[in-house]
């Protein structure tokens, strides 16, 4: 797989975790490009402005990270994506500082799969780990999360299942790619950042289309909401940015949890969500 890394193109092995390419400290963010197009790409690059001076980076003076500069993206993009016979895939930038304190910066690419229509979620064993810092960056190595993302793979290998952490205490914090949100009938409930979650983009958009339409938004350090009538799972390489769970499941298959039957809050509350990152899209390719 050809690689961009700081202005040299370099082979890495297809599917190269971030541990691989950096194997100290880093910093990640990864999007979808749909028919050359990034839905709210500022955000993920705000995230990592925040992170950068953590590592002694001033975000200003990055080539990819300073922002979403059709000039500087477009022609390293249309490289990889000849490079791998493809049209649309997953980006995943990734900031590292060099000895020198300026920065190392790789740009990979993966295909994009078909979004899922609804989730199944499963328990995991694997806790949320503590923080490097709050709020939590999008960091490498990611040992923990790649972790929780193999179990979920020996539990259920398919794009539509996701694993859900707990922290030491055993509370919600998020899943192994995606933060989580669920409807107990009167309010949207998140994960509060006590418990390691990531301060994931989708979430945050979703957060405020939420409260645009007036409803009640909480952080919450609770169990799995078994009580919950919806649990919307979000991910910014989604279409739209979000879709419904379907069930919740122990690691032995035994269904815990299913949605109510009445899902239009949610539902109605994920088309907000998807109008709303539309309008913030951006051409890159």
């Amino acid at each position: 797989m050809l690689a961009w890394c700081s202005g040299d193109y370099v082979n890495v092995p297809d599917g190269a975790e971030v541990a691989s390419l950096e194997p100290g400290l880093s910093l990640f963010e990864t999007f979808a490009l749909r028919d050359g197009h990034v839905a709210c790409l500022g955000d993920h690059l705000a995230r990592l402005a925040t992170a950068c001076p953590r590592l002694g980076l001033d975000a200003r003076r990055l080539h990819l990270g300073a922002g979403p500069s059709r000039e500087a993206w477009s022609p390293i993009l249309h490289k990889l994506l000849a490079s791998a016979g493809l049209t649309d895939a997953i980006v995943r930038l990734l900031v590292a500082a060099r000895p020198d304190a300026l920065a190392r910066e790789w740009l990979t690419l993966r295909p994009l799969p078909p979004p899922p229509t609804a989730i199944d979620l499963f328990a995991l064993q694997t806790r949320r780990d503590a923080p490097e810092w709050l709020p939590r960056p999008k960091s490498g190595p990611w040992r923990n999360s790649a972790a929780a993302w193999r179990e979920l793979k020996a539990l259920a290998d398919r794009p539509d299942a996701e694993g859900v952490q707990f922290d030491a205490a055993g509370h919600v914090s998020e899943a192994t790619r995606s933060s989580l949100a669920w409807w107990d009938g009167m309010r949207w409930c998140f994960p509060a950042v006590a418990t390691g979650r990531l301060p994931g983009t989708a979430a945050a958009q979703f957060r405020s289309v939420v409260a645009q339409a007036g409803r009640t938004c909480v952080d919450v350090t609770e169990a799995f909401p078994l009580r919950a009538q919806s649990v919307v799972v979000l991910r910014s390489t989604f279409l739209g940015g979000a879709v419904l769970a379907r069930g919740y499941a122990s690691p032995n298959g035994e269904r815990l949890w299913i949605p109510a039957a009445e899902q239009a809050e949610a539902s109605a509350r994920l088309a907000d969500l998807a109008a709303w990152r539309a309008q913030r899209s951006v051409s890159l390719a």
